[in-house]
């Protein structure tokens, strides 16, 4: 007999692993169940970002609001969920019972995560939409650490491309990346078989995470990745280790 609620087994898993794959290879950010489970463990991009999403919005970012811990403003996230509390007169207990009253269910935080992904796929793909700060953005990317730069994390937002001139917009948000000695700073290429092919401008960092706006007018299809290095003074810039990489095939 079939039991009714959510699968509790993979029905098609190579379905599963093909998406796993090509989200990975795009660059596709999605949340875990445990940065759900602990809003604060999203990367630091992420949760820097987040205040200027309108919550309304079909902004992929907002899939990391999947979870019980928004603040009465739906932007802020609080340390204990929103509940009441329930008198011995109700309960019949000694103790006062703490009743925990999310908006989310179970089986309405799965429903709800598998529609946004689709919705953030569909717009990852062929829409586009406003990101805080007034940067319209049709594609946000996952820059991933390498070894060289542990802690680190990156995203990439891409805007629209200007048909007149060929150049597009875009910002990176980079966090964990220390501040390099004077007359240092960090590049952002554009890479091809594992090569340096173009640089998309440079950037220094301060603080815990920093936002750069940026123009190129490469046309992405032509490379592999978008990588970030170091330049600093007196070294073998030329041999510089990868410190961010993302796939440009989005």
């Amino acid at each position: 007999m079939r039991r009714l609620g959510l699968e509790r087994a993979l029905v098609d898993p190579a379905a599963v692993e093909h998406t796993v794959a090509r989200f990975r290879a795009a660059g596709v950010l999605l949340p875990t169940f445990g940065q759900l489970a602990d809003p604060t463990t999203a990367p630091a991009p992420v949760r820097e970002l987040l205040p200027a999403v309108d919550p309304d919005a079909p902004d992929p970012l907002n899939l990391f609001r999947n979870h019980w811990f928004n603040g009465s403003d739906r932007r802020t996230v609080v340390d204990v969920p929103a509940h009441v509390v329930l008198p011995p007169s109700l309960t019949g207990a000694v103790l006062r019972t703490a009743s925990a009253t999310p908006l989310w269910t179970r089986r309405r935080l799965a429903g709800a995560l598998a529609f946004a992904a689709a919705l953030a796929a569909l717009f990852f793909g062929i829409g586009a939409w406003t990101t805080g700060g007034g940067f319209d953005a049709r594609a946000t990317v996952a820059m991933q650490a390498t070894e060289k730069a542990a802690g680190a994390s990156g995203l990439i937002r891409l805007g629209g491309r200007d048909d007149a001139s060929g150049n597009w917009e875009m910002e990176i948000v980079v966090s964990g990346l220390p501040t390099l000695p004077e007359g240092g700073y960090y590049v952002l290429w554009l890479a091809k078989d594992g090569k340096y092919a173009g640089t998309c401008g440079t950037f220094n960092v301060g603080g815990k995470t920093t936002t750069v706006r940026l123009t190129a007018s490469y046309v992405l299809s032509e490379y592999d990745e978008w990588v970030v290095t170091a330049w600093v003074p007196g070294r073998d810039n030329e041999k510089a280790p990868w410190l961010l990489r993302a796939s440009t095939q989005v």
